[in-house]
């Protein structure tokens, strides 16, 4: 255009100068497309709101959340991770998650809503975080198909509804991952320390799982990191070990050197050991066929059975722990898409070179997926929230294979991407089997249409199209999450037996445990300790719903050895003791309470927990 109405040219530059520091702050970087940032928002808020709708009458984990307002209470128990406000026994995890929930609580006051605030942020962050990981090694528009996979995915939707410190774990291992990249990207070491010590503070979230992805992590640098030679590389990874190393048994190792009788007893270990729980209780132990579920002894009468098979996907049907049953609901949709988008991506990249960022990205998430899956189907007993850790890189090649199709005008890789999506659309439909019937004939029909719209345009219009295609199920099932007011222990579509559980007996624990609190402040001649339960877990509500002490006996899973019968028999016979809340279970402890303490009268053959009045008047 020429004469008096052209109009000058303007860099980009000049551009965003003129529009001012907010606009940058939205718009995001220059060498940036402008609708990354804008769009990378957008998802986020729809995460937000997912993950937060509700959030006034979800009930949470209730052996986690009295925790953390036990923790709340004072810094010693804050510190020593205490499970309750007299900080005689600890919780049988370590304590990272647990701490920013009480700090909380601590804040706010003791709302259930405080309890569950600080894993929305979490789950929040996890997205943005993911979305610049993969923006490092892929681009902007992978990035964008990999946070919005990860923001609407089933499992992160239902896990950031609660207070289960998964939810920290892949905050930190996402941030592990993204200053990988940084390091492959830069061939700076600095990123590497950054990248270790995120990884120890996920071992303070949830232990052994943390290091599952060091493999990944390693590889992807050893193998993509620039050409600084091998040595480097590996002196590198040498810091990224020891600090992870280091700070991952930082706390532990401080805790193990202190007096043992200025500390909590440390539940789930038979000799008071921080290591003991951490490696062999809540590490080796979980590697068979079915380990103890201490929520289980009063959900179901002692057996734990009926709550295994509801809640807890066993060993007699490994498929089902990842790819069907609830397990398939909770992660398994885009599972095998996303392991197909690896297959694919590594073939096309098997010609370029070492340094090849695609490589990189291929190495990390792909390591991080199958290392993951490999596990998964492993171990005896898996909880299907666990597998919300799949979802960041499933997200993240997802994204990588939307980006290659978007590309490539092979015939084949169009043909390949159709067949990949109509079979995940498909295997999607068979996961909703427990939908109403008017979800799964949606789902065919978006599918459809979607598939057969994308035959007929190319490029951007036909990846998004798919995209639309292979997450119309999962997304349908996140959203029944949110309609339903599931939270983490909960699967999409899930069965009534596991709803009554859920949703039922977590509700009820806390309007019983209230009501009771109640009768008992009321009660003549109170004894210092009104209440007293077998398990920590059974204690659960009646500490969350008034923060004072309940004595337990034996720990969550009632295994731990503190107290023993001859410390309960003398504070029973102290008169310290009013009633004791007890489960059928093999334990002298029990025993002597049933022998020395009177059965209150109307509690049927079928009860699940059996009351006995121990007062001494």
């Amino acid at each position: 255009m020429t004469g008096a109405l052209a109009l000058p040219a303007r860099s980009e530059t000049d551009w965003s100068r003129r529009l001012g520091r907010s606009a940058r702050l939205l718009l995001g970087p220059e060498d940036q497309p402008r609708w990354a940032r804008p769009t990378l928002l957008a998802i986020a808020a729809v995460a937000a709101v997912l993950y937060a709708w509700g959030i006034g009458a979800q009930t949470p984990h209730l052996y986690y959340s009295a925790a953390a307002r036990s923790m709340s209470m004072s810094w010693h128990n804050f510190f020593y991770a205490a499970f309750d406000p007299d900080a005689t026994i600890s919780i049988d995890k370590l304590p990272g998650a647990i701490w920013i929930q009480a700090l909380s609580v601590r804040i706010f006051g003791p709302h259930l809503w405080a309890y569950l605030l600080p894993q929305i942020v979490e789950g929040v962050l996890t997205v943005l975080v993911l979305y610049r990981a993969v923006r490092r090694l892929s681009g902007p528009y992978a990035a964008i198909v990999a946070a919005a996979v990860a923001a609407v995915a089933p499992a992160a939707v239902a896990l950031n509804r609660g207070n289960i410190s998964d939810t920290l774990l892949i905050l930190l291992l996402v941030l592990a991952a993204d200053q990988a990249a940084a390091a492959i990207v830069s061939g700076r070491v600095r990123p590497l320390l950054y990248c270790g010590l995120c990884v120890g503070l996920g071992f303070q979230a949830k232990m052994v799982q943390a290091w599952l992805i060091v493999p990944a992590l390693a590889a992807a640098v050893l193998i993509a990191a620039p050409k600084s030679g091998l040595r480097q590389r590996i002196k590198g990874l040498a810091g990224f070990g020891v600090l992870a190393v280091v700070v991952s048994l930082s706390w532990m190792t401080v805790v193990s050197l202190l007096p043992a009788a200025h500390r909590p007893y440390v539940d789930g270990s038979h000799d008071n050991s921080l290591f003991d729980q951490v490696f062999v209780y809540n590490g080796a132990s979980r590697t068979n066929d079915g380990f103890g579920i201490g929520a289980a002894n009063f959900v179901t009468g002692g057996d734990g059975g009926g709550y295994r098979a509801a809640l807890v996907l066993g060993p007699d049907n490994r498929f089902d722990h990842v790819f069907g049953g609830g397990g398939g609901r909770e992660a398994g949709w885009l599972v095998p898409l996303a392991l197909i988008c690896l297959l694919a991506l590594a073939w096309a990249a098997r010609r370029r070179p070492r340094t090849d960022h695609e490589t990189a990205g291929l190495t990390l998430w792909g390591g991080w997926l199958v290392i993951h899956v490999a596990v998964f189907l492993f171990i005896g007993t898996v909880n299907p929230y666990y597998l919300a850790v799949l979802i960041p890189s499933v997200a993240a090649l997802i994204g990588m294979g939307a980006n290659a199709f978007r590309q490539s005008n092979g015939r084949s890789v169009r043909v390949g991407g159709l067949l990949a999506v109509a079979a995940t659309a498909a295997y999607g439909w068979w996961l909703s089997g427990s939908a109403p019937g008017w979800v799964r004939l949606a789902l065919i029909v978006v599918a459809a249409v979607c598939v057969v719209a994308a035959i007929r345009v190319h490029d951007t219009l036909a990846t998004v199209l798919l995209l639309v295609a292979a997450l119309a199920a999962p997304t349908a099932a996140a959203v029944s999450v949110v309609v339903d007011g599931y939270g983490p222990l909960d699967t999409p579509y899930e069965s009534a037996r596991a709803r009554q559980i859920t949703q039922g007996f977590m509700a009820a624990s806390i309007d019983e445990a209230r009501k009771l609190n109640a009768d008992l402040a009321k009660s003549p001649g109170r004894p210092p300790y009104p209440l007293v339960t077998y398990t920590t877990a059974l204690a659960s509500p009646f500490v969350l719903v008034s923060g004072r002490q309940v004595p337990s006996i034996g720990g969550f899973t009632g295994a731990a050895p503190v107290p023993t019968t001859a410390e309960v028999a003398r504070m029973i016979d102290s008169g310290a003791v009013g009633i004791v809340l007890l489960t059928v279970a093999n334990d002298e402890r029990l025993t002597w309470v049933r022998q020395h303490c009177r059965e209150l009268p109307g509690q049927g053959d079928g009860s699940a927990v059996l009351a006995y009045n121990c007062a001494r008047h």
